[in-house]
């Protein structure tokens, strides 16, 4: 009984206390409420303004990061297998020339001679004519070429990197240029 009396007086406290505050308060007049509801359109628009040059800006960092502008002249080291290294040089007419060098062992080298263009849209260069081979050295230091054979992959733009794939090589590699 004690508790429902205090629910009671609660009750009647809580309404009391509404009471006072609506007998204070004027209503808006019309045009206060049109301004007010005016303002929270203008905010609506600039919030979504707002998020659609965020969505924007994050489209544009995806974009970039696998397409667009990218020189590729230079000295390259590859991260993932810490074997390969690739030295990249430009041709006056845009084109590439491309060696990559994959060190087997202290004694074997698989060396890829490839040529291309870098197209910017997909950020990829493409080739279909890669000159591959296996370069070996016995103990006085005389060289053997062995397994030549033509084979065909890509790079493509990861940022700042390279990730190369190729008919030859299971291994993917994911390039850093350390040079210019």
């Amino acid at each position: 009984m004690k508790k429902a009396l205090m629910i009671v007086l609660a009750l009647l406290l809580s309404v009391s206390m509404l009471a006072a505050c609506t007998v204070d308060q004027e209503e808006p007049t019309k045009e206060e409420a049109q301004q007010a509801a005016q303002e929270a359109v203008q905010e609506a628009d600039e919030a979504g303004e707002a998020a659609v040059e965020e969505a924007d800006a994050i489209k544009d960092e995806i974009i970039n990061e696998v397409s667009g502008e990218m020189d590729l002249s230079g000295s390259w080291e590859d991260e993932i297998s810490q074997r390969a290294h690739m030295d990249v040089t430009k041709n006056a007419d845009g084109s590439y020339n491309m060696t990559v060098s994959w060190g087997s062992s202290a004694s074997e080298t698989s060396i890829w001679q490839i040529h291309g263009t870098y197209d910017e849209a997909s950020g990829m260069l493409s080739y279909s004519n890669g000159a591959y081979s296996i370069h070996t050295w016995d103990e006085d230091g005389v060289e053997t070429v062995s397994g030549e054979e033509t084979t065909k992959g890509a790079f493509m733009k990861e940022g700042d990197k390279l990730r190369w794939q190729d008919s030859k090589n299971s291994d993917s590699g994911l390039f850093s240029k350390v040079s210019q």
